[in-house]
């Protein structure tokens, strides 16, 4: 009988707002914590980023599409997830507060034999115009 494999859906999830513009920025960033699995398969573990969520406000300028990067860094050198743009669908009662939807199929790992946890940073930036990025959510799965 073949052995039954059990994947466990995790989120993480930030708030708080960071103005966004067309540039990447240090400002800009929203870091997701600590991504630690249910179980330790020392010293590696690997993961997958399923999807990431990002709710915007004070949308303004003709701003259509925000751009992410995912790093392991704060200081947005080691991507995870490359540039990737997404259209922001506006709300229904609100016309200046979205979302933007990110499917990514990445792995993630703790990098290290001594590291128990990988830590996530989404960065953010708007095709044009500005924006306000008010929370960000990961889904990542083990």
């Amino acid at each position: 009988m073949p052995t039954k494999i059990t994947n466990f859906l995790h989120v993480s999830q930030t708030t708080g707002t960071t103005a966004l513009t067309t540039a990447f920025g240090t400002a800009r960033v929203h870091d997701l914590g600590a991504f630690r699995p249910t179980f330790t398969q020392a010293p590696f573990w690997v993961g997958i980023v399923e999807s990431l969520s990002l709710q915007v406000q004070t949308i303004a300028g003709g701003c259509t599409k925000l751009i992410i990067r995912v790093t392991s860094d704060a200081a947005g050198n080691e991507s995870i997830v490359p540039d990737t743009e997404a259209d922001i669908g506006v709300g229904i009662g609100t016309a200046t507060t979205g979302s933007a939807v990110f499917s990514a199929g990445i792995g993630l790992t703790n990098q290290n034999p001594t590291q128990t946890d990988a830590i996530v940073y989404v960065w953010a930036k708007t095709n044009v115009g500005t924006a306000t990025l008010k929370e960000s959510t990961v889904v990542w799965r083990e």
